[in-house]
């Protein structure tokens, strides 16, 4: 199962199980700019190289005001996701990456998943959605997000919260935001960050994108 596809069951379990405790308090997540427009772009170059996979995640420059709680990035011999036993079931496996930060109750993820070509990527986003749609999560009226994507609201790990899932290229990426009042536009706008990323990996520049893209 992909690090995107499988959010909405558990996205800590994308985490190797290990959910660090969100921070006490009740303070609210920093403010974000106003939303940018959507970048779009359906570009077929693949990311599968594992040192631009942790390029694209988010960092602290770029998500001031929050806390990374946890960073996960796989590797070209997927070592980090396929050790031991498990590791012969993982031949020609897409690289992943996922990235934890909290700020009081507030919980963001930021998962990707890179793929050989768009049609594998487009199967993916598939299974993306059929995740969602086999729990108890309500599909919101948003305009779509790079190449194709969907939001979402209902339960997750920390609580009451928004998944987007998009594709953008040969990438499949997600961004939850929950505990605290549900934000559907701070949602939406980490996920516009997060596409305007690794529409710069593709195109062959480092990821800079911040929250105030346009």
């Amino acid at each position: 199962m992909s690090a995107a596809a499988s959010a909405p069951a558990s996205a800590a379990a994308t985490e190797t199980g290990a959910t660090a405790p969100a921070a006490s308090g009740s303070a609210s997540a920093p403010a974000a700019p106003a939303a940018a427009e959507a970048p779009r772009g359906d570009l077929e170059a693949a990311l599968l190289d594992d040192k631009v996979v942790a390029q694209v995640l988010p960092d602290a420059t770029v998500m001031a005001g929050w806390e990374e709680e946890k960073r996960r990035v796989d590797t070209a011999d997927h070592k980090v996701t396929c050790a031991g036993a498990a590791a012969a079931s993982c031949a020609g496996k897409p690289l992943s990456g996922s990235v934890r930060f909290s700020s009081g109750d507030v919980v963001v993820r930021f998962l990707v998943d890179t793929l050989p070509s768009r049609d594998a990527a487009g199967q993916r986003l598939k299974e993306s959605y059929a995740s969602y749609a086999a729990g108890q999560f309500t599909k919101l009226d948003m305009p779509a997000l790079g190449s194709e994507s969907q939001a979402f609201q209902g339960p997750l790990a920390e609580g009451e919260g928004v998944g987007i899932v998009l594709r953008s290229g040969t990438v499949v990426a997600s961004v939850t935001s929950e505990g605290g009042p549900v934000d559907v536009a701070r949602t939406r706008r980490l996920a516009v960050m997060l596409v305007k990323r690794i529409e710069q990996a593709q195109s062959g520049k480092t990821p800079d994108a911040g929250l105030g893209v346009g």
